[in-house]
């Protein structure tokens, strides 16, 4: 998905929040006193836990202060989300969030989401990771088009899911239904044991990320089909984007961006927008986030981040209301 900015009528109260933002030079600097804490809605080891360590140790030279990463598990990243909704918005709690905590949430299951699009500051968009449209081995397709055709010849094939409702659930329904079939949804624990009933032939596709899937297409171990986003992966070159293949305006990356609580003073934003925009223009940050297949986002002020937000819960309400997808 495009980051440009994209005026949306849904966003009028976050847009008012930042408007004071729009001219921050005057401001005086804001240091922080002591440590902060970064949230993170998932467990250690993850992808979302690593990218926030990598980020977290240079932003905490930047500022003078430690940034300790604190794991709060659950819910696809709501918990995290809900504790960051009720932090005070003194600069001292930041969160790491997602497209599941900060966009899906609010379109699948609005009655149990304790916090809203306006609880939160959105600081800045951090990066963006490519997915990737991984088949079995004994599927006969080589593209997508050879996918969409295998489906329609078999009406009973299924793919897997690492939860109902995750990123990657909805961009596997996004891309069915652009091409005009359907498949069962099976739902899994987790990502682990999506990839062993794939490589077992249990179940014919699954969408997974670039670090994993690119893995598993160098070792020959499954194909790989497509992109989602709106260029090719680094990390497999070959191997074309849905738009490539006929699927026009088909960009659904996974993104993570920093947020803060609602209310979080401009001069605090400043700090924090500064810093984190000389974190993703170093070179070992490059580096380091391009080994977890991520790309870093660069230059997002707080208004294009809520505009960027505006956009993706539009297409995300758009997935899940043409899938009727429920929540479980």
């Amino acid at each position: 998905m495009s980051i440009r900015p994209m005026i949306h009528a849904g966003v009028c109260a976050l847009t008012l929040a930042t408007t004071a933002l729009g001219s921050t030079a005057a401001l005086a600097e804001w240091k922080p006193e002591r440590p902060v804490k970064l949230l993170v809605g998932f467990a250690p080891g993850g992808s979302a836990d690593t990218l926030a360590r990598l980020i977290a140790e240079p932003l905490g030279r930047k500022i003078g202060q430690p940034v300790v990463v604190e794991n709060v598990p659950g819910a696809g990243g709501n918990i995290m989300a809900q504790r960051l909704s009720t932090a005070p918005a003194d600069g001292y709690t930041l969160g790491m969030g997602a497209a599941g905590s900060m966009s899906v949430t609010f379109n699948l299951n609005p009655a149990a989401t304790k916090y809203k699009p306006e609880s939160f500051a959105p600081v800045t968009l951090l990066a963006t990771q490519p997915n990737v449209v991984i088949v079995n081995n004994n599927v006969p397709a080589s593209n997508i088009n050879d996918l969409k055709g295998y489906i329609q010849k078999n009406p009973q094939a299924s793919y897997g899911i690492a939860g109902i409702g995750i990123s990657n659930h909805l961009i596997a329904e996004s891309m069915l239904s652009r091409l005009g079939v359907k498949m069962e949804a099976v739902a899994y624990k987790g990502a682990a044991p999506v990839i062993t009933d794939l490589l077992g032939g249990h179940i014919v596709m699954t969408v997974d990320n670039i670090t994993t899937a690119a893995a598993l297409v160098k070792e020959g171990k499954v194909k790989a089909l497509g992109v989602t986003t709106a260029k090719r992966a680094p990390q497999l070159p070959d191997v074309p984007t849905l738009q490539e293949q006929g699927i026009k305006n088909f960009d659904m990356p996974t993104w993570q961006g920093l947020f803060a609580p609602a209310g979080l003073p401009a001069d605090v934003m400043k700090t924090y927008f500064q810093a984190v925009q000389e974190v993703l223009k170093d070179p070992a940050t490059h580096e380091k986030m391009a080994l977890l297949g991520s790309e870093p986002v660069s230059g997002v002020s707080s208004a294009d981040f809520v505009k960027y937000l505006a956009k993706d819960r539009a297409q995300w309400a758009q997935t899940i209301k043409a899938a009727n997808i429920q929540p479980q």
